[in-house]
């Protein structure tokens, strides 16, 4: 019994250590493994421009592209196998939403052909028309729809009385009618009145306020001046503290040792430039001779100072090790002065706010 758990011990840890050897080569390879990038570009005198980006790690198991050629075609690859592609993706999406198109056309057409039925048959039963004889009474009552005003007056009905040519002829309103009209236009007389006073009323607070905030002027502006002056005394004084110069060096040190690493080594490039004003060319070719040294000797740059041109062919190649990009996180991360200069400002940017 105990040569049998022995040998399921035995078996479990074998297996446990196989596993934690995997995740170590895997957190390895992730780490060390770099990451390789090219980048190719190229345009002729007459024609439109072209690219390619292409990104691959651990001998291109994992890859992915981008391409430019009058459109951008991008995709995703895993052991060759392509995973994404959004042209195809484009495609697929055309195709559902063209059969959806199909589908609601067809369902139009049958609901169309359904009431083209339903009216045929219609047209084809007796339909009888009902003869009204038209009433002639001598007196009319004509209902006006109601209306619900301030007076909340109901229903009103006028009276029309046929006259002998045919027509109608309105009998008058009665007083009480008479004297609800005129009681009605004086009560809209002092409404209006009243309207015409809240109207001056507000003016003249407006104007109070208007004024007033012109008195508190001169001394708004100082008292902003003033909080400026103290913010600008504030970060000039955080920026002459020792720490942040030594934070400073500190970043400028890693940030150079960080892009040595992910730079690329391999430049290849053929750039034929011109500009409509010789000046401007000649502007950019002194910038190009500033930084030449740093684009390598199979750099070629033909400037052209009669004619506007832009055509060359440029390649990129590099890699970045992950490796690099987290050392320079870590130290720049538990550096103690970075850390102290982050909690400083918060302070400040706290107190200036509550300020």
């Amino acid at each position: 019994m105990l040569y049998i758990l022995g040998m399921i011990g035995k078996g479990l840890g074998i297996a446990l250590l196989c596993i934690l050897i995997l995740v170590v080569a895997i957190l390895l390879a992730v780490l060390f493994v770099p990451i390789r990038y090219s980048l190719w570009g190229n345009r002729e005198e007459a024609g439109a421009p072209e690219g390619k980006i292409r990104v691959c790690w651990l001998f291109s198991i994992v890859s992915c592209f981008a391409t430019w050629k009058g459109g951008i075609h991008f995709g995703l690859k895993l052991c060759g196998i392509p995973v994404y592609d959004n042209l195809k993706q484009e495609q697929k999406k055309k195709n559902r939403e063209q059969k959806k198109d199909r589908k609601q056309k067809k369902e139009r057409k049958q609901n169309r052909e359904k009431t083209e039925e339903v009216w045929a048959g219609n047209e084809t039963e007796p339909v009888e028309a009902k003869k009204q004889e038209p009433q002639s009474p001598a007196m009319q009552p004509v209902k006006e729809s109601p209306v619900s005003g301030a007076d909340g007056a109901g229903q009103k009905i006028t009276l029309c009385e046929e006259t002998s040519d045919g027509g109608t002829e309105r009998i008058q309103d009665p007083p009480e009618e008479k004297a609800r009209i005129q009681k009605k236009k004086k009560l809209s007389i002092s409404q209006k009145a009243r309207a015409v006073w809240q109207k001056i009323c507000s003016f003249f607070r407006s104007l109070e306020r208007f004024l007033q905030k012109l008195a508190d002027l001169p001394e708004n502006i100082s008292e902003k001046v003033n909080a400026l002056k103290e913010k600008a005394e504030g970060y000039i004084a955080f920026l002459q503290r020792d720490d942040f110069q030594r934070a400073r060096s500190l970043c400028k040190k890693q940030l150079f040792s960080l892009w040595k690493s992910v730079r690329p080594k391999k430049i290849r490039a053929d750039i034929h430039f011109g500009f409509a004003d010789p000046s401007v060319t000649g502007q950019v070719l002194a910038f190009v001779g500033m930084i030449y040294p740093l684009l390598g000797k199979h750099v070629l740059i033909r400037p052209d100072f009669e004619q506007v041109v832009c055509s060359g062919t440029i390649v990129i190649k590099g890699r970045i090790i992950l490796f690099s990009l987290l050392r320079v996180i870590c130290i720049l991360y538990f550096n103690k002065d970075i850390k102290r200069l982050i909690r400083v400002w918060k302070k400040e940017e706290a107190l200036h706010g509550r300020q």
